[in-house]
């Protein structure tokens, strides 16, 4: 980008701390922060930037780029849903900081945020609006599914596979070759050395499955 040329505008879904960490990441991406999206803030501001209700405040919604600064992984693809019902023209851009580290052999889809110090080995691909928190450590041949998460110091070795919305907890490491199932979460400095089932939660050093989860149930 020129010196003179405008930075794009961006819109982020989203008023609370994961929002900021988003915007935190849209900023060093050389985007500038139009305003943020809440349905229960409407008229207050956060960081310094106006909250709006609903993205039809906005007089022509479609000039803008967008964001889902929303950690919960269901909660964000069902936001993105309900957009995609009222506003079919949105473009949600992936977003890197300019500290991550990402082989230029790495695929990130469309809505990926790739947090502060984060490091994507090659042949991996980050598929629509995953997020790879701070320092998180993704090895080569990795698949990330859709609206899935590894959290902040998580590493994954090579060719570990995480399924639609399944999240990786703070700390946690797991080993080369493991699949994590869709809707399963591991918990935090939790060690997985084994597959672990679809709509499950496991921890510990090594990892056990503890019990099942229901789609959409809470893990922040």
């Amino acid at each position: 980008m020129s010196p003179n040329q405008e930075k794009p505008k961006i819109v982020i879904v989203g008023a609370g701390g994961h929002a900021a960490s988003v915007a935190n990441v849209a900023l060093s991406a050389g985007y500038e922060i139009e305003c943020f999206i809440h349905d229960k803030k409407g008229g207050q501001q956060f960081l310094g930037y106006p909250v709006h209700a609903a993205v039809s405040a906005l007089p022509s919604p479609s000039q803008f780029h967008y964001a889902i600064g929303v950690g919960d992984n269901a909660i964000r693809e069902t936001l993105h849903l309900n957009l995609t019902r009222q506003h079919k023209d949105l473009h949600y851009p992936a977003l890197v900081h300019a500290s991550a580290v990402v082989s230029s052999f790495c695929t990130v889809e469309e809505g990926c945020v790739i947090m502060p110090g984060s490091v994507l080995g090659p042949n991996s691909k980050m598929e629509r609006f995953t997020f790879i928190n701070t320092s998180a450590s993704v090895d080569h041949d990795c698949v990330l599914h859709a609206f899935s998460s590894i959290a902040p110091g998580s590493i994954l070795g090579g060719h570990v596979q995480v399924g639609d919305r399944a999240a990786v907890s703070i700390g946690a490491v797991v080993k080369d070759s493991i699949r994590i199932g869709r809707d399963a979460v591991l918990g935090a400095n939790s060690y997985l050395n084994k597959n672990q089932p679809e709509s499950t939660v496991a921890y510990g050093s090594p990892a056990k499955v503890v019990r099942g989860r229901e789609w959409g149930e809470s893990y922040l």
